[in-house]
């Protein structure tokens, strides 16, 4: 934790705002037209939050093995190059997962800490596994780090943690009405759990992963589970695009305000999962994750 004071202490102001303030922060942008699709193309703006200028000693590279578990990545190469730090974060690292956080020295720490310290881009993120569990650890960037590699985990630590805010709180009220004229409401998805896709027709990732979904349908058919699509796009539109792409979801028309305003939602595609009492258990951005985070859940 020595190394995790200094940073605390340097963003007093920040850490307060991660709390009480985003919520002000984020109604405040007038970014509601800025479309995040999952790519490079993050849009978002992010808070800006004061950093330790000190930098991080060498030695405090070396992750402590016997406290954290099995780890088989090289620190120093990861950060050489953005190219490095992007491979190992694609295959490695997703902040809107199921993961034990750590501190810099091994300690579990509080999730929303951890994603907090990951905002002021003094930190990154480090993947082992202990007891087959996936943790992961925050490790002093080198002071010689690419500045991009700062900026990538600032933006995705920012709407991770916007989405872990969401967490625990519930569903806003709705009465969809889909594709087929069929009403989707909390009456008819009581004792059921929801899964939501947030999404458009132009994003290509949020189209792409369309037989992956269809595979969830059909997987969970014989589970209460009622999966449904929220789509910025207006019914005629989405009635002749889905004519040539099959998607087992029913659709709803015309949702980017309610995604927008109502879900926070800040990068598509983005799922969401909603237990049978209605109470949002997770929001996360890809469809791996959403598979996994079904397949903790239901036990499957």
């Amino acid at each position: 934790m020595r190394n995790i004071i200094p940073a605390l202490l340097s963003i007093g102001v920040g850490f307060a705002v991660s709390f009480f303030g985003l919520d002000f922060y984020s109604d405040s942008l007038k970014n509601e037209n800025k479309i995040v699709a999952q790519s490079n193309e993050i849009t978002t703006p992010v808070e800006t939050v004061e950093t330790s200028k000190e930098e991080t000693p060498e030695e405090d590279l070396t992750v402590n093995e016997s406290s954290t578990g099995s780890i088989s990545v090289d620190i120093e190469d990861i950060q050489k190059s953005f190219d490095n730090w992007e491979a190992y974060t694609k295959e490695n690292i997703d902040l809107m997962s199921t993961f034990t956080p750590l501190d810099d020295e091994g300690a579990v720490m509080e999730k929303g800490i951890f994603l907090t310290l990951l905002r002021t881009g003094a930190y990154i993120p480090v993947k082992s596994e202990k007891d087959g569990k996936v943790q992961y650890q925050l490790t002093g960037i080198n002071g010689s780090a690419d500045e991009k590699i700062k900026k990538s985990i600032v933006s995705k630590a920012s709407i991770a943690h916007q989405y872990f805010k969401m967490e625990g709180k519930k569903l806003p009220d709705y009465n969809f009405v889909d594709l087929k004229g069929k009403a989707h409401n909390k009456a008819d998805t009581k004792g059921k759990l929801l899964v939501l896709k947030c999404w458009f027709i132009t994003c290509k990732v949020c189209v792409e992963e369309f037989p992956e979904l269809n595979e969830l349908v059909d997987k969970y058919k014989d589970d209460k589970i009622e999966f449904v699509s929220l789509a910025f796009d207006k019914k005629d539109e989405l009635v002749e695009f889905l004519e040539t792409k099959e998607f087992k979801y029913p659709t709803i028309p015309e949702q980017k305000e309610y995604m927008a305003k109502k879900l926070k939602v800040k990068q598509y595609p983005t799922h969401l999962i909603v237990d049978s009492n209605g109470i949002i258990i997770k929001m996360v951005n890809n469809v791996k994750t959403l598979t996994s985070e079904l397949e903790r859940i239901m036990g499957k």
